[in-house]
C-alpha cells in the first residue's frame, strides 16, 4: 500500500511592503495611544469616561488569560480610535448576534501577540530567573495591529432585531439602524477598573513613547 506524505504548508511570503504597512500601523497605534494618554491624564472627565468604557466593553486584568474581554491597553487603543464605545466584537461575532457591519463603517485595531502564548511553567521559570538576578536571553513579545473590531453602534440588524423589532427594508438595505433606545446599545454590566490602575496604564504609554523616541535617535 502506497503511503502519501504531506507536503509542508507554505506560509505567505512576507514582502517589504507588508513589513512597511505593519510598521506604519504600529507607529500610528502608539501615537494614538500617546495622545489619548495625555488627554486622560490632563482631564479627569476623560479618565473617568475611559473607566466607564472599559467596564462597558469588558476589560480583563490579565491580558494572557482566555477570559472574554479586552486587555486594558487594548481598551485604551480602541477608545483612542473611537469614543464613546458600548461593546465591541469582530465581524464574525456580530454575524453570530444577527447583526452585520453597517455600510461605510471603518474597523478598529487592537494589539495582537505574534507567536504562541507562554505556558504557566515558562512564566514561572522566567519569574524565578528574574528574582535570582538573571536576565532572560529570550526575545521579548512582539505585537502587531489587527483590524476588524467594531462597536455595536457600527452594526445593524441582518434581519429583524430581537430587541426592538427593527427590520431592514430588503437584502440590499445596508443603512437601516435600530433606534437609540434599543436594548442592543445598552452597556454591558461590569465593574470599572481601579483609577490607580488606569493612571498607571496611561503613564506607561508616555514612557513607551519616550523609549521609542530614544530608540530612533
Amino acid at each position: 500500500m502506497a503511503t502519501t506524505t504531506k507536503k509542508p504548508r507554505k506560509g505567505r511570503r512576507v514582502t517589504q511592503a507588508m513589513k512597511d504597512r505593519a510598521t506604519a500601523s504600529r507607529t500610528a497605534a502608539r501615537e494614538a495611544l500617546h495622545a489619548y494618554a495625555v488627554l486622560c491624564l490632563s482631564d479627569p472627565a476623560e479618565l473617568e469616561q475611559f473607566r466607564s468604557i472599559a467596564a462597558s466593553v469588558g476589560w480583563k486584568e490579565d491580558p494572557a488569560s482566555d477570559d472574554p474581554g479586552y486587555s486594558l491597553q487594548n481598551v485604551a487603543l480602541l477608545a483612542a480610535q473611537r469614543r464613546p464605545l458600548t461593546h465591541c466584537g469582530g465581524f464574525d461575532y456580530w454575524l453570530a448576534q444577527g447583526r452585520c457591519v453597517a455600510e461605510g463603517e471603518k474597523s478598529l485595531g487592537t494589539w495582537r501577540h505574534i507567536g504562541r502564548k507562554k505556558s504557566d511553567e515558562e512564566k514561572a521559570e522566567e519569574k524565578k530567573e528574574a528574582e535570582e538576578g538573571w536576565q532572560s536571553s529570550r526575545r521579548g513579545p512582539r505585537f502587531y495591529v489587527k483590524k476588524g473590531t467594531f462597536d455595536v453602534v457600527q452594526t445593524r440588524p441582518v434581519v429583524t432585531c430581537p430587541h426592538c423589532g427593527t427590520t431592514p427594508a430588503g437584502e440590499d438595505d445596508r443603512t437601516t439602524q435600530c433606534p437609540p433606545d434599543c436594548a442592543v446599545f445598552a452597556p454591558r454590566p461590569g465593574g470599572r477598573p481601579p483609577r490607580e490602575l488606569v493612571v498607571e496604564l496611561m503613564q506607561a504609554q508616555l514612557l513607551d513613547a519616550e523609549d521609542e523616541g530614544e530608540a530612533d535617535l
